[in-house]
């Protein structure tokens, strides 16, 4: 009878044991997660996602992203580079700061002050090779406020807008806006609109003909219109998406071009167009078999038929059939997106998985929903201001 507790004990280690092995079998597969569906056509209220800006038509076939299809991005290992000259330009701006009010130098120590700590706004701002920080980028832009910078304003008008260190309040942007115009009259007039446009209510117009879907109409639009006529390229793009929408193909396509010259983006949403109008003037039937081929050599690159996995050459030729108008394509795009490595772009492993998934049934769109034509927006309206060693930082590229 005295054996009996050390009996029970033994069988509650084991047990344990047991339970603790199975824990670990289970904790060591991860189970394949599919993101959450999203409702194609759905819009959103522009004050509810600081994300998306534009509203489009319920039926229109145009996804409209200002995040570019691109994944949450992961703060990257330090890159020496980028820490070295985060380091020089927090200096810089230190000895700005530091220089006696009296000696010649002061002048020109503090335009460079202001002009280091309005980059190392934007870098943190966008985080550009460093983790994102929205309320250090608010202090960045308000010591170059300080300083001088001519620009700052657009950044503390920005960071009212989205939120930098306290709860959006695009109210508070205007006095930021009005010193804008000084320096940037057309940035100052798209600030505005979308001071504005943050605060407004949806507007539903009804569609043309019976059945029709009703249409999203941009509040503002005049004051809009008037930045993109002064030829800011944010506004530009903002109208391009617009007419899109309404698949007005070479009016938008004016606008992107206007705005390419400063901003790649732009010059990506141009070329789009350029092949929705090659594609919409093909004979219907030979854009049909191109579609379908692209579709099966796309297979064949993913798959490894006949020659080793290629997975970039799957992807180009999964693009191409999408252009040319293969639903299934985009279905086999939106899911390739939809899971991202952890340090941005393509997961390879993910995309081996995918290699002999049925997309042939219509099936709902997972995740960031990639399907159709994909127009973009600069990732903020101060991108265009970061100079292009950042901006290939914050794309995770070479400098350049």
């Amino acid at each position: 009878m005295k054996m009996l507790p050390r009996c029970r004990t033994a069988l509650l280690i084991l047990s344990v044991g047991s339970l603790q092995l199975q824990a670990t079998e289970l904790t060591s597969q991860e189970p394949l997660r599919i993101p959450a569906p999203v409702m194609d056509g759905m819009t959103i209220p522009p004050s509810s996602d600081p994300g998306l800006k534009l509203d489009v038509p319920m039926a229109s076939p145009i996804q409209v992203s200002r995040e570019k299809a691109e994944p949450l991005r992961v703060s990257p290992l330090a890159d020496p580079w980028v820490t070295a000259e985060v380091e020089r330009l927090k200096a810089q701006v230190a000895r700005g700061e530091a220089a006696p009010k009296g000696s010649k130098a002061n002048p020109q120590r503090r335009r460079s002050a202001a002009e280091a700590a309005w980059w190392l706004g934007l870098i943190y701002f966008h985080g550009a090779g460093v983790q994102q920080n929205a309320p250090q980028a608010r202090q960045w832009f308000q010591r170059a406020h300080e300083l001088g910078h001519p620009l700052a304003a657009a950044g503390l008008a920005l960071c009212e807008i989205d939120g930098c260190a306290s709860p959006p309040n695009p109210a508070a942007a205007r006095p930021w806006i009005e010193q804008l115009k000084k320096a940037d009259s057309p940035r100052a007039l798209y600030l505005a609109w979308l001071a504005d446009y943050r605060m407004a209510p949806i507007e539903m117009a009804t569609g043309a003909g019976p059945g029709a879907a009703p249409t999203v109409t941009l509040p503002f639009r005049d004051q809009l219109l008037k930045a993109a006529n002064a030829g800011d390229p944010h506004a530009l793009i903002e109208t391009g998406l617009e007419l899109a929408a309404m698949r007005q193909w070479p009016e938008a396509l004016r606008q992107f071009q206007r705005a390419a010259p400063r901003s790649a983006v732009a010059a990506g949403n141009a070329e789009t167009v350029r092949e929705i109008l090659a594609r919409d003037q093909s004979p219907p039937a030979a854009t049909a078999e191109k579609a379908k081929r692209l579709l099966l050599e796309a297979r064949r690159a993913h798959r490894g038929e006949g020659a080793p996995a290629n997975y970039g050459e799957a992807l180009r030729l999964y693009r191409e059939a999408e252009v040319a108008g293969s639903e299934e394509a985009g279905r086999m795009l939106a899911l390739i997106t939809s899971r991202p490595a952890p340090g941005g772009g393509i997961n390879i492993e993910w995309m081996r998985q995918l290699a002999y998934v049925d997309l042939s049934q219509t099936l709902p769109v997972f995740g960031n929903p990639l399907q159709g034509q994909r127009l973009q927006r600069e990732p903020s309206p101060l991108y265009d201001w970061l100079p292009a060693a950042w901006k290939s930082a914050h794309a995770g590229e070479p400098r350049r």
